[in-house]
């Protein structure tokens, strides 16, 4: 089990991680893709407290709908520190059509332990859902 403090270095340190709920590693196999409805955390690395980090991870765990098929992923890019619950799932093509989807930057391929982008991701695009009432839709005749 890594503690609090191992991933936090970790982070700071620019290095990525993938633990259970538990804060065990991810020993697994498959393709993590984050954009799961749990919110995420995105935080100039530089300035991500410990006590900010230590609330956002206890927060995702006790969030998780399903502990045995998704995990909570730390990663930087560009300066940004990421923390968010990730889906495991098997196929790379799943798992690159739910980061299109998504609009995710990458997912993590555990058994090559590397990132694979999304070529489709599109930076400054948000996939926030948003409910317009009819109404708003219409075209308006005069």
């Amino acid at each position: 089990m890594a503690s609090l403090q191992s991933l936090y270095i970790s982070l700071q340190s620019g290095e990525g991680f993938s633990v259970n709920a538990d804060q065990k590693t991810f020993a697994g196999r498959g393709f993590a893709v984050g954009g799961t409805e749990v919110p995420s955390l995105v935080e100039d690395n530089d300035n991500l407290s410990f006590n900010r980090f230590s609330a956002a991870m206890q927060n995702m765990a006790s969030k998780m709908l399903d502990p045995d098929t998704q995990v909570i992923g730390g990663w930087v890019d560009e300066g940004k520190a990421y923390i968010e619950v990730s889906d495991v799932v098997r196929s790379k093509y799943v798992a690159l059509e739910l980061a299109k989807h998504r609009n995710e930057i990458a997912v993590y391929d555990f058994q090559a332990q590397a990132e694979v982008r999304n070529p489709h991701f599109v930076s400054g695009v948000s996939t926030t859902k948003v409910s317009v009432p009819a109404r708003q839709t219409e075209t308006q005749t005069a």
